[in-house]
């Protein structure tokens, strides 16, 4: 990130702060669609990073929205999404479900049969038709680094389910159509080869379903998790040569030039955009350690702690206020009264002192909105989306369900 764009928006704002580069969101979109086979349709999950600023830049670049939440739901409608809004998640409520239809969304991923009576029966009050995908638990693992199916999950109807008998009866619901297959095999999917095998595999299952259930597969959702590094300066993954293994496995389906062929990514198209600016408030000794006291932590950078994905020792902190010869090795902790806040242990580093800023890249994803934001109460940082040297908005956490709340 430009050092003085930093100094910038620290002057205006104070750290801790996130900076999202609208520039890095457009070149990551069309790098993704130039490696997807032609006609393929993008979702954009939203959880990956709801703030309107990116979602917006998003939509301009044709991508579609992929939301789970009523406050996610706000943040695309914020952004301009007015149609082909898919809701999903293996909790719908009905008043979840009666938001999206009173808001126009009809279009759904369905997760069970319960999930299915009860899209039905809101569908049903609400006196419209809406249109689901099967989201579908395949038995064949995938080669991700977390595994979203293939595995016990109380994700998608697994696939036997759907298969056995009795199974297209219980899906045959008034004001409710299928109409296609969604699997999502999981996320950091490591290679080219791995998103190649995962897609013929979501393609398999869509034929084999769609025959069981009984209805024509307009759309197949394929999934994505197209990797990217968090929290470290790592240089992106490679997708060369993506398209050309996609295409030879869309072009082998039954269902190719029949049905949509549709993809979801999240981290792959945001995460390199986000930049935290920390300050360093303390450096000091402790017996054989030294510890850097920044005035960021796992309240904002908790990287879904719970399930163990606290950055500990490949984060990385950019020094944007000076270069120092030498080197030090110190935990990087926060400034909560915790033990638990710490980003690094044993982190070799340049030399820092009290004052500097630091920057941590490739937090556009699952950076703020999976952290611990309430823990000890803490003010919540800035988000600020620029592009080039120019800021073009600046939020507070969530004020999208307010615009007036904008910063």
């Amino acid at each position: 990130m430009n050092a003085d764009l930093a100094r910038q928006l620290l002057e205006k704002h104070a750290s801790p702060l996130f900076a999202y580069d609208l520039d890095a969101v457009k070149q990551r979109a069309q790098t993704l669609f130039s490696e997807l086979p032609e006609g393929s349709r993008l979702y954009y999950s939203f959880k990956a990073n709801p703030l309107p600023a990116i979602a917006r830049e998003l939509r301009a670049q044709g991508v579609r929205a992929e939301i789970t939440s009523d406050g996610e739901l706000a943040a695309a409608k914020h952004a301009g999404f007015m149609d082909g809004i898919v809701f999903g998640g293996p909790g719908k409520s009905e008043r979840l479900i009666a938001t999206m239809l009173d808001t126009g969304v009809t279009h759904f991923s369905c997760e069970s049969f319960t999930d299915a009576a009860r899209l039905s029966q809101m569908a049903v009050k609400a006196g419209v038709s809406i249109t689901a995908m099967l989201r579908v638990n395949p038995q064949q693992a995938p080669d991700a680094r977390l595994a979203m199916s293939g595995v016990e999950s109380q994700f998608g109807f697994d696939e036997a389910l759907l298969l056995a008998e009795g199974a297209a009866a219980r899906l045959k619901l008034p004001n409710l159509t299928f109409n296609g297959v969604h699997v999502y095999f999981g996320t950091q999917v490591a290679s080219v080869e791995a998103l190649a095998k995962n897609t013929q595999c979501a393609l398999d299952t869509a034929v084999r379903v769609s025959n069981a259930v009984g209805f024509e597969c307009a759309v197949i959702n394929a999934g994505g998790g197209f990797p990217w590094p968090y929290a470290s300066d790592a240089t992106g993954s490679d997708l060369a040569g993506l398209r050309e293994a996609l295409e030879a496995v869309w072009r082998s389906s039954l269902l190719f030039g029949k049905a949509q062929l549709c993809f979801e990514s999240g981290r792959y198209l945001c995460a390199g955009s986000g930049t935290l600016l920390t300050t360093v408030l303390d450096v000091k000794k402790a017996g054989s350690k030294t510890f850097v006291v920044l005035d960021t932590g796992i309240h904002h950078l908790g990287g879904m702690s719970g399930l163990g994905r606290i950055p500990r020792s490949a984060i990385t902190l950019l020094n944007l206020t000076a270069q120092r010869e030498g080197e030090m090795v110190a935990d990087i902790v926060g400034p909560l009264c915790s033990p638990l806040d710490s980003l690094a242990r044993g982190q070799k580093m340049p030399p820092v002192e009290v004052g500097d800023v630091l920057a941590v890249p490739n937090v556009g994803a699952y950076g703020l909105t999976a952290s611990l934001l309430g823990f000890l109460s803490h003010a919540t940082p800035v988000e600020a989306a620029y592009r080039g040297s120019e800021v073009i908005e600046t939020w507070s956490f969530q004020c999208w369900h307010n615009p007036n709340r904008a910063v």
